[in-house]
């Protein structure tokens, strides 16, 4: 009576494990096996006199060159029926190389100059970039700042839509005022009627700090439209005053005083960024620093990630970006923190991971649309 293969196999696996030396060794292991008992297997079947040990060789896969684990099984690898695994030898560095530190140290200077110094004098010599300056750079922290701009925004309307806003709200709103300074306590006294006096007066700031009433949609809209208003006047009173260089220099440009204090408070004091923010060119350049990101690819990315998500909801983390945002917060405190710093890194390698794919992709469609144009030109 003729059997199937599938019958006889059942839950096992038929493997074919090639030597070294080209030689073939093919049986069925069950799915519970482990790498390292095939392994043994293998060995045992080519070199039956003992002299090679398991240790000396792995298995790896024929199909992606991959190494399988020896305290995995064949079913955790996900080996399929019939495929073919490579038994090699692991490569062992010589004694001693690992720690021969000399023969990978540089020249020496002299060593250097000596031997080039027949080699003539290049015409159009390459200045190479001062890597310190580069490092030094404020771009970074531009960016970095702007990135929180758009996630406080966003953990704000998060903020309206939860079931705490207005203590939330309330929270974030007060970590934008000023400290207050210690006064000297004075006794006053106080007759009934001055109090009665006090609570008749109406309230001196107007409708903003007035308590809302209507539905409750309405009051959560209000609420985070005041922090927005309130964030927004914030970010540009937190500004450095611009120095009397840089205002000369876009007066020079054509532009009025006023003018260059906006546009200078705006870029941190950036010339170049502020006379293309006073042309039109708003928002485009890392060094504007009034608003946030653009709502782009960038910022649709990072607002998708888990861990910026919970980040956000987190009324704790928002004071710690606004505190970052600000000039005298202290932003080394938060990247340094157990609770900050893996939030921070992963904002960071989002946003550049997205940065460089945008990138790419602009320069690919740059090459795309130029290979038209060349073609037509070789007709």
């Amino acid at each position: 009576m003729l059997v199937s293969d599938s019958v006889i196999a059942g839950n096992n696996v038929f493997v074919k494990v090639i030597s070294p030396e080209g030689q073939m060794f093919t049986t069925y292991f069950s799915e519970d096996t482990l790498i390292e008992e095939v392994k043994n297997r293998a060995i045992d079947h080519f070199y039956p006199t003992g002299e090679n040990g398991p240790a000396r060789y792995k298995i790896v896969r024929v199909f992606d060159t991959t190494t399988l684990h020896d305290f995995l099984t064949l079913g955790q690898e996900q080996i399929a029926m019939y495929e073919e695994l490579l038994l090699i030898e692991r490569r062992v560095p010589e004694a001693g190389a690992l720690w021969d530190l000399g023969a990978v140290r540089a020249p020496q200077q002299g060593a250097i100059a000596a031997a080039t110094a027949s080699l003539p004098t290049p015409n159009n010599t390459i200045r190479q970039p001062n890597l310190q300056s580069l490092l030094s750079t404020n771009e970074l922290s531009y960016e970095l700042r702007k990135i929180l701009i758009s996630l406080i925004e966003a953990g704000a309307r998060l903020a309206a839509a939860g079931r705490n806003y207005e203590l939330t709200l309330t929270q974030l709103s007060a970590a934008l005022d000023e400290p207050r300074r210690t006064q000297q306590i004075a006794v006053q006294v106080i007759t009934p009627e001055e109090i009665a006096a006090r609570l008749n007066v109406p309230d001196s700031e107007g409708t903003s700090s007035a308590p809302l009433t209507g539905d409750e949609p309405y009051k959560r809209a209000e609420y985070l439209r005041r922090f927005l208003e309130k964030f927004r006047v914030w970010r540009a009173r937190i500004m450095d005053p611009p120095n009397p260089e840089s205002i000369a220099a876009l007066k020079e440009l054509g532009f009025s005083y006023e003018d260059a204090d906006l546009a200078l408070r705006s870029t941190g004091c950036n010339v170049p960024a502020a006379a293309s923010w006073l042309i039109g060119e708003r928002g485009s350049s890392v060094f504007e620093l009034i608003n946030g990101l653009p709502d782009g690819a960038i910022l649709q990315t990072l607002l998708k990630q888990p861990q910026i998500q919970r980040g956000l909801l987190n009324t704790r983390m928002l004071i710690a970006f606004i505190a970052m945002v600000s000039q005298t917060g202290n932003a080394a405190l938060w990247l340094n923190s157990p609770h900050g710093s893996p939030l921070l890194s992963q904002i960071s390698r989002t946003y550049h991971s997205e940065k460089y794919c945008l990138a790419v992709n602009q320069f690919s469609k740059i090459q795309d649309s130029s290979k038209p144009s060349t073609s037509k030109q070789k007709k």
